[in-house]
């Protein structure tokens, strides 16, 4: 409902993970479910792939994205450093 601050989908980057347990990844975000990235950005709403990149999915339907979202350049500056740590921690990127 507007509030939330930083939201991430970092699904895809467990599937290795996954399916090395045996477990199947089950559904993630998938381009189409970025499509109003455009007006986030042009509301000010930072959008990013989850290695600090302009985000940047294919257009296929199938394609499982990763991305992270910030409601703003402070928030990102606060929150960023601390999420791509604990990937990279974690091997997850």
């Amino acid at each position: 409902s507007g509030h939330d601050r930083f939201v991430a989908d970092l699904r895809p980057l467990m599937e290795n993970v996954l399916r090395e347990r045996g477990v199947s990844l089950g559904i993630c975000c998938h381009p189409y479910d970025l499509c109003t990235e455009l007006i986030a950005r042009e509301a000010g709403v930072i959008v990013t792939g989850v290695r600090s990149e302009r985000l940047d999915a294919p257009l296929a339907v199938e394609a499982n994205v990763a991305w992270a979202g910030y409601a703003n350049e402070n928030i990102r500056m606060q929150i960023e450093p601390l999420l791509q740590a604990a990937l990279v921690r974690r091997g997850l990127l």
